[in-house]
């Protein structure tokens, strides 16, 4: 059982048997006793930023009235499993927990609350993670350099033309928005054609710097959509059958029967590598008034590499999958990584793992792998 709260609420979580929650409230304060209030149990991620935006869910709610006996809660079963995980994770980037909360809305007042955590008195605790290097950044998405000409020229006739139309129009667009805050930055302000001098909160602001940055947004998306063309001088994929493979902790899967593609050029020193990650996500906001904005990230924080080998030379329009007849196991992403534990769609845990093809002449290769095939209960196995 765990006992938490403060000298005025006191929880008591105890787990049962059939997976529900045995939650025990006990008002300490006289002065709740006699008031209407809510319990209720919620999963919090807590981003750790200078301006952070917060969410929670909420998988338990129930009103009640403060007595001296206190009041008792069952939370089922299928309430706690209705999001993914239940843990408590406390990384660099975010914390996650599960808490119990009582509030009591006053008369002309902001409402008082008490919480606690209570992820320990969850069923099925997650066992302790196996230790990792402090390499995430670099397993999951490592330094691609290529030779930009020599990866145009292996192209298609087709997608070389899609690359240059894809330059063009990105610089084109970028350097007319340029001009355009260029004009707006020497006019004034009735005649301006675009980017005001002052934001909505009526403070003077800069018309060219505004310009500079959705231009750099503008090129930073050409580019994308540039490293997408030339990634296309091969073709890789996960093979039709392995896709429907359920991965669990005693998973062992060929290389060859788990991805294939061709070449259009020989690949000199490619190594193949499959790895996996937990990703923290969430949001914070920069900037202000009119240039006010919420920006997602996804931070690794863990990783681990599941299979690695380098090739002397992939001979073009042969199999990748013909040489790599060795197994991967996923036994060491269920003991050194965490669950998925996502608070909503942008926030909490993830995990990503996949393929990767590096090559040095060429952009990266890279595949997804299906989370929903990883079988979840296995991450809470010793």
């Amino acid at each position: 059982m765990a006992k938490s709260g403060s000298k005025d609420v006191v929880f008591e979580a105890e787990k049962q048997p059939d997976g529900s929650l045995r939650v025990q409230v006990s008002f300490e304060s006289s002065k709740l006793i006699g008031k209407q209030g809510t319990f209720s149990i919620t999963r919090k991620c807590t981003v750790k930023d200078k301006r952070p935006v917060h969410k929670e869910i909420k998988l338990f709610s129930e009103s009640f009235t403060a007595s001296s006996s206190g009041r008792l809660f069952i939370i089922p079963a299928n309430r706690l499993r209705s999001t993914a995980g239940g843990y408590p994770y406390d990384g660099a980037k975010v914390k996650i927990e599960t808490r119990a909360e009582v509030s009591f809305r006053q008369f002309l007042a902001f409402s008082s609350k008490y919480h606690a955590s209570i992820c320990s008195a969850l069923p099925d605790p997650l066992p302790h993670r196996a230790k990792v290097k402090n390499n995430a950044q670099q397993l999951i998405d490592p330094k691609d350099a290529f030779n930009f000409f020599k990866n145009f020229a292996a192209l298609s006739p087709s997608d070389q033309i899609s690359t240059v139309l894809r330059i063009v129009i990105g610089f084109s667009i970028a350097g007319a928005n340029a001009f355009v805050g260029y004009h707006d930055q020497m006019s004034p302000e009735q005649w301006t054609w675009f980017y005001s001098h002052v934001d909505s909160d009526g403070d003077s602001q800069s018309p060219l710097l505004n310009a500079l940055g959705i231009s750099f947004g503008v090129l930073v998306l050409s580019w994308l959509g540039v490293k997408k063309e030339l990634r296309k001088y091969m073709s890789l994929h996960f093979k039709l059958n392995f896709k429907r493979v359920k991965i669990n902790r005693e998973s062992e899967v060929l290389v060859g029967d788990m991805v294939t593609g061709v070449s259009r050029v020989n690949l000199y020193d490619a190594t193949l590598r499959v790895v996996a990650c937990n990703m923290e996500c969430g949001q914070y906001v920069r900037g202000s008034g009119s240039n006010r904005r919420t920006i997602s990230f996804r931070n690794p924080n863990r990783a681990v590499l599941l299979f690695s080998k380098k090739i002397p030379m992939i001979e073009k329009g042969r199999s990748v999958d013909s040489y790599f007849p060795e197994s991967v196991s996923f036994k060491p992403m269920f003991q050194a990584l965490y669950p998925p534990q996502m608070v909503g769609e942008v926030h909490g845990l993830d995990l990503v793992w996949e393929v990767q093809l590096l090559v040095d002449d060429f952009i990266d290769q890279e595949l997804i792998g299906n989370n929903l095939r990883l079988e979840k209960k296995d991450f809470y196995s010793a």
